[in-house]
């Protein structure tokens, strides 16, 4: 494993902390444990969340190749 790749997945792993823990400190609307309690009560499903993330990134990708 490249030292580049291993840096892309651990970045990854702070994404998915700073989305469920850090950024929700501060947030009215989304407090800490919101996201976790939706998944639990079935509202909104883990698979539905990472396609959003799927989505973001490839546009993303897609974006920055063809700037």
């Amino acid at each position: 494993m490249t030292d580049r790749r291993q840096l892309i997945l651990d970045t990854v792993s702070d994404l998915m902390s700073n989305l469920l823990y850090y950024n929700r400190k501060e947030d009215e609307e989304l407090p800490v444990g919101a996201i976790e309690e939706a998944v639990w009560a079935g509202e909104i499903t883990e698979s539905e969340i990472l396609a959003v993330v799927e989505k973001e990134l490839h546009a993303s990708v897609q974006y920055s190749r063809h700037r």
